[in-house]
Order: C-alpha cells, then sequence, then structure tokens
C-alpha cells in the first residue's frame, strides 16, 4: 500500500522541516530576545515575587522543586474536593486519596498516567484548573531544566545557569498559550467540544436512554499534544471521537506531539554555536524513530497467525479505529512512546505482541527518541555524554564535550541517571508480583500478563503514561507504588541534569583541536546508537524474552 511509506515520510517531514525555525524561536525567547508580551511577562514575575536574578543550580533546583510541591498539593486538593467545587454540573465527588495522589504526582511530572476515567471521574473544575494548568507548568519545567543544561555546557567559569521562574513564564508565555490557542480553535472547528454544559441524554439505536459527554476538551486536548502530556478529557484518550473526530485532527494530535521536542534539539545548537551537532542528534533519533516504526507497521499490517484461515486480510484491526487503520495507529503508537506524551488512538494492549514490544522499549530507553518538551533531549545528552567519555577513553585521550572536560563528578551524575528506569521497572516493577493480589493487578496469567506490567512501570518510570488495557492501575497499591515510580522517573533525572549543568559551567573551556572526538557524522552517530541500546536496552533483555517475545513465539500456537 502506499500510505505504508507516505504517511511515515510525511509527518516526519511535518515534525523535522520547521523544528530549526522553530528552535531558534525558542532560543530567543529564553535569552529574551522576543518581548512581544513583555509588560504582561513583567507583570507575571512581579506577582511571582521573582526579581529575575540568575541561580546556581542548586538555587535553580530548589526552585523547581518548590514549585512542583505546590503544584502537586494544589492538584491533590482539587482532586479530593471536587464534589464541594464549582464546575460540577454531574456532581461528581471527590477522589479517594490514593488515586488523587497517584493522579497529582502524574500530572505534576508530566507522565499524566490516568488510572481513571475522566468524563466518569473529574468535574470540568478539576480538569480545566487541575489537569491542564498542570499540563503547562509541567511542560515548562522539562524545558526550563534543557535549557539550563544547555547554558551550562555553553557557558565557562559562572555558577549561573539562568533564573527558573524567569525561565518557566518564558516558555509558557511566548510559546505554549499562543501554540495552545490556535491548536485549541483548530481543534474546535474540527469538532472537539470546548463546553460547560450538562450532559446530554439520548436514545440510542437499541431504544436504551445514554448519556453524551460533553467538557472543555479542546483547551486541554491541544496543550496535552504540545506539551507532551497525553492525558486525555475523555477515558480512551484520543480514540474518543470527541478527542479526535477527523482525519485532519488525527494529522493535527500527531504533529504536534513531536513538533516542540523535535525544535528543542535545534535550540540546543544555537546555545553551543554548533548545528551540525544538533543535527547529528536530530538523525540519531529519527534512525531510531524508523527503526522502531518499520518494526511496528511490518507486525501490524501482516495476517494475524490465529486467523488466516478465517480471513486474508491483513492487518491486526483489533483495537484501532477504522477511521485511521493499523498504518496511522503504528505511527501514533511509536510516536506518543519515543516521546514522553502517552496519548492513543488505539488501544496498545491490543498491538501484537513485538508491535507493542517496540512501544515498551522506547520508553525503557528513557525516552530520548525525541522524547517530551526539554526532557527528550538532556535525556539524549545524558547518553551523548556517556558516549563521548567511553570513546575518550578507549583512544586514551581525556574525555572532552564541546571543549568541556568530562570529570569523575560528571560521570557520577550520569551513571546515577542510568539507573532510574532499571530500578523503576525491574526493582519497584517487580514487588508487584510479590504482592498477594497481583495476579489480580495485572490479569493474565502467561507472558501478557508480564507484558502488562513491564510497560506500566516503564510508563511510569518514562514519565509517558499510555499503557496495556487489562492493567489493574486504580488499585491502592499501584496507585502508590506507580506514583512513586513517577517521582523517581521525573526527578532522578532532573537532579543530575541541573548538577551536570552546573559542574560543566563552572568549568573552562577548551580549543577544540582535531584529534577530540567528533560530535557529528557518521562516526558518532553510530556510536551514540550502539551506546543508547546497550546501556538502555540490555538490562531489559531477560524480561523482554519473559514477556512479548515469548508471547510472540507462541502465536500461531494458540
Amino acid at each position: 500500500m502506499w500510505q505504508t511509506y507516505l504517511y511515515p515520510l510525511t509527518y516526519l517531514l511535518l515534525i523535522l522541516l520547521p523544528a530549526p525555525l522553530l528552535g531558534r524561536y525558542i532560543y530567543n525567547v529564553f535569552e529574551g530576545k522576543t518581548h512581544w508580551l513583555g509588560p504582561i511577562e513583567r507583570l507575571t514575575l512581579f506577582i511571582c515575587g521573582s526579581d529575575g536574578r540568575e541561580q546556581h543550580w542548586r538555587g535553580y533546583l530548589q526552585s523547581l522543586l518548590a514549585f512542583n510541591l505546590a503544584g502537586f498539593l494544589l492538584l491533590f486538593i482539587i482532586l479530593i474536593a471536587q464534589g464541594a467545587l464549582p464546575f460540577n454540573p454531574e456532581q461528581l465527588p471527590g477522589l479517594n486519596w490514593s488515586l488523587a495522589f497517584n493522579t497529582a504526582v502524574s500530572f505534576m511530572t508530566n507522565t499524566n498516567w490516568q488510572a481513571y476515567s475522566g468524563e466518569t471521574s473529574l468535574s470540568y473544575f478539576s480538569q480545566m484548573v487541575g489537569l491542564t494548568t498542570q499540563n503547562f507548568a509541567s511542560a515548562a519545567t522539562g524545558a526550563a531544566v534543557a535549557v539550563a543544561l544547555f547554558r551550562g555546557i555553553a557557558r565557562q567559569q559562572t555558577t549561573s545557569l539562568g533564573n527558573f521562574w524567569v525561565d518557566l513564564v518564558r516558555f509558557n508565555l511566548y510559546i505554549l498559550l499562543p501554540m495552545a490557542l490556535i491548536m485549541a480553535l483548530l481543534l474546535v472547528w474540527q469538532g472537539v467540544p470546548q463546553s460547560l454544559s450538562h450532559y446530554l441524554s439520548f436514545i440510542g439505536v437499541e431504544g436504551n436512554e445514554q448519556v453524551l459527554p460533553l467538557g472543555p476538551a479542546a483547551s486541554q486536548i491541544a496543550i496535552k499534544q504540545l506539551g507532551s502530556n497525553g492525558g486525555g478529557f475523555f477515558g480512551i484518550n484520543s480514540a474518543h471521537p470527541f478527542e479526535n473526530p477527523t482525519a485532519l485532527s488525527n494529522w493535527l494530535e500527531m504533529v504536534a506531539l513531536l513538533s516542540l521536542a523535535a525544535a528543542m534539539v535545534f535550540t540546543l545548537g544555537r546555545y553551543v554555536k554548533d548545528m551540525a551537532h544538533s543535527r547529528a542528534i536530530v538523525i540519531t533519533m529519527t534512525l531510531l524513530f524508523l527503526t522502531g516504526l518499520c518494526i511496528t507497521l511490518g507486525q501490524e499490517l501482516a495476517v494475524d497467525p490465529n486467523l488466516h484461515q478465517l480471513t486474508t486480510q491483513a492487518g491486526n484491526w483489533e483495537g484501532k479505529e477504522s477511521r485511521f487503520g493499523p498504518i496511522l495507529s503504528s505511527i501514533w503508537a511509536v510516536a506518543t512512546t519515543s516521546a514522553s506524551n502517552g496519548s492513543v488512538n488505539a488501544m496498545h494492549d491490543s498491538l501484537t505482541p513485538l508491535g507493542g514490544m517496540v512501544a515498551m522499549f522506547n520508553m525503557l530507553l528513557g525516552e530520548v527518541i525525541f522524547g517530551g518538551v526539554g526532557a527528550g533531549i538532556y535525556g539524549m545528552l545524558l547518553f551523548v555524554l556517556l558516549t563521548v567519555f567511553l570513546c575518550g577513553l578507549m583512544v586514551g585521550r581525556t574525555p572532552t564535550y564541546l571543549g568541556k572536560r568530562l570529570g569523575i563528578a560528571e560521570m557520577k551524575w550520569v551513571v546515577a541517571s542510568m539507573l532510574v528506569m532499571p530500578v523503576g521497572v525491574l526493582v519497584l516493577g517487580g514487588l508487584t508480583l510479590l504482592l498477594p493480589n497481583a495476579a489480580t493487578v495485572i490479569g493474565h496469567p502467561g507472558p501478557h500478563g508480564l507484558a502488562r506490567l513491564i510497560y506500566a512501570y516503564a510508563s511510569g518510570a518514562g514519565n509517558n503514561g499510555s499503557a496495556f488495557a487489562g492493567f489493574a492501575a486504580a488499585d491502592s497499591g499501584q496507585c502508590i507504588f506507580i506514583g512513586l515510580t513517577m517521582l523517581l522517573g521525573r526527578f532522578g533525572y532532573i537532579v543530575p541534569v541541573l548538577a551536570i549543568a552546573g559542574q560543566l559551567a563552572r568549568a573552562p573551556r577548551q580549543e577544540v583541536s582535531d584529534s577530540d572526538f567528533p560530535l557529528s557524522g557518521p562516526l558518532f552517530i553510530t556510536l551514540l546508537i550502539i551506546t543508547i541500546l546497550l546501556i538502555g536496552g540490555l538490562s531489559f533483555l531477560p524480561v523482554l524474552a519473559l514477556g512479548p517475545i515469548a508471547e510472540h513465539l507462541m502465536l500461531g500456537a494458540l
């Protein structure tokens, strides 16, 4: 089918062609070279009580942690007390404390894991004031951390990394808010509801009374895609016809999913004045993305061996919207797990075993294939630093990255960050299997049950938020365990990244010589990919073999 080649190519072009220009705009915003909303920016910072002075990395981190703690507490209170708050036409009660804890952590960490169904559990107030606000705040937090790292690499012999409050306000004001406004209007044009009305009752085709859920959906969906959030307004996310009603809305949401993440890579090039390095990183990400997409398309377009005697129709259509089909569903599945987005337009539990494993593996790598807004590029830079360090040792030279020596202090933090995914998935996820209700939680006694567990904890540790169906996400124990996993996955990276930024900012810059390890070109790209796959992937090979790989080998024998 011609769509097999045209759709992925079109998608990548729509993501990558505007990325350099958008990356330059993001650089200008963070460096204060864009002033068209200057009065609002100054007023907002005045209300926040920020004097705009640049901060040491510890001060930057303290501001970030204080802001995120306040956001968590506010959202937790809103969810607990939603029954007494306004804009609740369906009179929905507040959430229990464990589910409120899980949800507040989820949206504060940019994970947007949903252990509830939006239209039956949350009021309009909770969705608008609680969740949508955190969608902006958590995305801007990730971008601010990435820019602090960029400044640490670019600057020398200083302790200043910028001001967290200034970076937060600027990214929201000049980038997220305008783009989300335009996106929301486009979605309303396509039929996504934006209403405060009661749910509508109607008589279905079988003569039974049913309820049509409404709400301010377009505004939340816009930022959920742009900010790598992924938390849907309705329970089945962008597979719901009100979240994603048309072919055009599907493309708009898919493109928004990775646009800012790809642009942030070119923002790095502006800071370090090395666009070739940015292009090399983008090529690395694109090659990894295409590899996963080719595997997924090959699996999802093949005839199911268990059904080959019943039909000759190619493609796994189970769990997919017929409006989108296997091709567009596969592109979305690979893109949303390459980013820390987690939105879905098909049910990932219905993917073929290897198709589901690709989505799982993207998260297990730390979601560095484009990744979330800011989080993707700073996660990838950790692998870049590790690659440069290892290659420097192999040739007997002091490892340097863009003129900065990489010492023991920086590499200790890099290694610490590499432990986040194994601890979050294998340790915290493994504890679930020791619980008395483990069989009920995973809902399947075979390899697919283990795959559900791996996926859930990879999603939490990777701050993704998507899930395989059938996993008991609302179980009180899982609300706590996955909540802790999400905290580890967010701040287990942010703390090392800011510490590394502080170390690099203090270091003097050396002149780059021809004997230094190249940071662009085929050699760098190849070694970076090998490092990502070896360090990021090998830790999980045994558990993948017992889960999705074993399930794949059982196909046709059922």
